[in-house]
């Protein structure tokens, strides 16, 4: 049997739910292709220019059944598959057959793609029903050409992998970052909205520089840059498992309570996203010379600490 022959029929429109994801730019004739980010990669959004004859960029590739599987699960399922299914495949439909010197398109009720490592066969999304699976074609079949690349989610995050660093682009503060428990967290105590010396302990500014800046809970929850988060207790105990904790760091900075501060130098107190009891949220005491933790329900007004995290998903 002959190797089914993929090629591109039409180009297809952009899907509009499309998570935030780069734009790859074949080097061969410099065209931009804008991806939605999927599980472990970012798919193009249009198809591969015709001239490709199938050949994906570099970096990129023809996704094969497993990798196509993920994304029918991910973004072709639930009560949006129709609607999904129609926008990734845009102005897509049909498949012709190379032989066929008029070119008529057969099958226009759906959309077809190349899967790699198979003989005819192609994912074939029904535009009608909103359901897709792997059929088999005739011979010399031509298909539409989808390419894939793994992606950086640290990159997606605005993550420089070679410092481990992350910059704030609301105030261009620089916090170091580590990996910890399938997350990624700030190293440091949030700086941002910092407008008056009262936001720092003692009220001296000098603290907030040092050991960042207090919070109410309600405040708290909403401090993070766009996608990263206040922990929640769930997240917070999984950063403890590992138990390489960085006691100086942590277990410094004490709490603002009311007109009173707790021991800057021997204890850091932080906010969890979960609350409990009214008026209060959950609180995380790191003691730096006796190496323990302590979790409490705390004041909403109490000043506290921020540590955001973002998943790696």
């Amino acid at each position: 049997m002959k190797r089914l022959f993929f090629a591109f029929i039409l180009s297809a429109g952009l899907v509009s739910a499309a998570t935030a994801a780069p734009t790859i730019k074949d080097s061969r004739d410099g065209h931009n292709y804008k991806t939605l980010a999927s599980g472990e990669f970012n798919w193009f959004t249009e198809n591969l220019s015709a001239k490709q004859q199938g050949v994906c960029p570099e970096g990129t590739h023809v996704p094969d059944i497993k990798e196509w599987s993920a994304i029918v699960k991910d973004r072709f399922t639930g009560p949006r598959k129709k609607q999904n299914i129609k926008s990734f495949a845009g102005k897509t439909k049909g498949y012709y057959n190379a032989k066929d010197k008029k070119k008529k398109v057969k099958g226009k009720d759906a959309a077809y793609f190349a899967v790699a490592g198979v003989e005819n066969r192609a994912m074939m999304l029904d535009l009608k029903r909103g359901s897709a699976k792997q059929v088999e074609l005739p011979a010399g079949s031509v298909v539409a050409v989808r390419c894939v690349s793994e992606r950086d989610i640290y990159a997606e995050k605005g993550i420089d992998r070679k410092t481990m660093t992350f910059v704030d682009s609301r105030d261009n503060q620089t916090y170091k970052v580590e990996e910890k428990a399938g997350m990624i967290w700030m190293k440091s105590n949030l700086k941002f909205g910092l407008k008056s010396a009262k936001q720092c302990f003692l009220e001296d500014t000098v603290f907030c520089e040092r050991h960042g800046r207090f919070f109410g809970h309600a405040e708290a929850k909403k401090a993070c840059p766009k996608g990263w988060h206040l922990p929640d207790d769930g997240e917070w105990r999984d950063y403890q498992k590992d138990q390489k904790i960085d006691w100086d760091n942590l277990g410094r900075g004490g709490c603002r309570d009311w007109d009173e501060y707790c021991d800057a130098e021997n204890t850091g107190h932080y906010w969890s996203a979960t609350s409990i009891k009214k008026n209060t949220g959950r609180s995380w005491e790191f003691r730096r010379v006796g190496k323990s933790i302590n979790r409490t329900d705390e004041s909403v007004l109490k000043g506290l600490y921020v540590r955001c995290v973002t998943d790696l998903k």
